[in-house]
């Protein structure tokens, strides 16, 4: 926080902020491994499922998978649920003015 910041000044003052570890983003890893997976387990034609090519049904499961663990971690995550801001560097208040 900059020494010339005080409370009440900024326009994200009250609203709660969240530094806390956060496990559960750890899960966003799991759609990006599905997909750079895909050529080393999945680069077959046979077994065929629902009539798909192993390869491309993998890509679909990927595909449908994803947003289903974008919506779990986001259920998961303390910051998403308390409606806390993430704090970015660009919320502080510059000194000097604008360059």
């Amino acid at each position: 926080m900059s020494p010339q910041h005080q409370q009440g000044e900024g326009p994200l003052d009250g609203l709660p902020r969240v530094r806390a570890k956060r496990p559960a983003l750890w899960l966003l890893l799991v759609p990006a491994v599905l997909y750079c997976a895909a050529p080393l387990v999945a680069n077959r034609i046979e077994p065929r499922v629902l009539g798909l090519p192993f390869l491309l049904f993998w890509i679909v499961a990927a595909t449908v998978v994803s947003p289903l663990v974008i919506w779990l971690v986001s259920r998961l995550d303390p910051a998403f649920r308390d409606g806390a801001v993430e704090p970015l560097p660009v919320d502080e208040p510059t000194t000097g003015g604008p360059r």
